[in-house]
């Protein structure tokens, strides 16, 4: 089983799919931004490294103000800049696109691999008349439901709908069409049906590196949520969503959104006096995470860091994907 992507057909309608909200989830960014500089290199003509790379501070640029939360872009972009800079300027630049176009492919191999492989081991934690609550569409949350309901495992899970957008609709019906018994509920009843569920399990967005995590508007609250009821906070997340920036100390940019996500004209006489924010990320420290269910294992929070070195020597090696 693996999670697949849009079909893109240039860089330019990479950046459209992620404007247009049709890119969902952590994972899914990592590959298009790898997506947008593969076909970059694949379908367009420079006459030089320079050319090249104004090419690519463009892509990196309307990736990054529509998406600013997401790492996985971050390193993506992060990946290829420092491929394509280890090149003399003297370098033919056909060589170089074709250089970055098979980082890129292994880029995007590796994602999906990991998602599989993360949700292997997250279906080794489900048994038989687990329920389990979850927050936000995710790949990787699908990815291990998907493989724990074809193993035959029986299980069912509480979905929360994940406003303003309602992300949750699609994993809904992906486990509706596995299967798997879903309760769907509004994100204000997650305290009322919280004590029903075994153990929560959601997606990252982005992980700090002292293993924090940036998800959907929500997933905080949820983990101080669960430390009162008792329940175990899981993150299932592949490695690549570290935000590398952090280390040096900057903080995650937590997006917010436009509010007509949030309210309809005609909903006030006036706005005056009203200020509406659509806070789209939220932060759920490290502390209140059980395990991260990566696709090197179900590890502590605190050691995420300790695999980037391993990622990076992965992807940046021409050689078959071996975890």
């Amino acid at each position: 089983m693996k999670v697949t992507d849009i079909e893109f057909t240039s860089a330019e309608h990479v950046i459209e799919e992620i404007e247009n909200m049709n890119v969902k989830g952590g994972s899914p960014f990592g590959r298009a931004a790898a997506w947008a500089y593969k076909l970059c290199c694949d379908q367009e003509t420079f006459t030089s490294k320079q050319e090249l790379k104004t090419r690519f501070d463009h892509i990196s640029s309307e990736m990054l103000k529509l998406k600013p939360t997401m790492a996985t872009i971050y390193n993506s972009k992060k990946l290829v800049y420092e491929l394509l800079d280890s090149f003399a300027d003297d370098v033919a630049v056909l060589d170089i696109q074709r250089e970055i176009s098979g980082l890129c492919s292994r880029i995007i191999d590796y994602s999906l691999e990991a998602v599989e492989k993360l949700g292997a081991y997250g279906a080794n934690m489900i048994k038989n008349g687990d329920i389990i609550m979850m927050h936000s569409y995710s790949s990787a949350l699908m990815s291990i439901f998907i493989q724990a309901a074809d193993s035959g495992k029986r299980f069912s899970v509480i979905c929360t709908e994940s406003r303003p957008l309602r992300e949750s609709r699609l994993a809904a019906k992906i486990l509706q069409s596995h299967g798997v018994p879903v309760t769907y509920i509004t994100d204000a009843s997650i305290w009322e049906f919280m004590p029903e569920c075994d153990y929560i399990i959601a997606g990252a967005d982005t992980i700090t590196y002292d293993g924090s995590v940036a998800n959907k508007m929500g997933t905080a609250l949820i983990s101080k949520l669960a430390k009162q009821c008792h329940k175990r906070l899981y993150i299932a997340s592949e490695i690549y969503k570290i935000d590398l920036r952090t280390l040096e100390g900057h903080q995650v940019e937590l997006e917010r959104r436009t509010i007509s996500e949030v309210i309809q004209a005609g909903d006030f006489d006036s706005m005056d006096g009203i200020e509406v924010i659509n806070q789209f990320f939220d932060l759920t420290y490290a502390g209140d995470i059980h395990s991260i269910i990566c696709e090197f294992g179900v590890i502590p929070p605190s050691m995420v860091a300790d695999y980037w070195t391993r990622l990076e020597n992965i992807v940046t090696t021409v050689k078959e994907i071996n975890f």
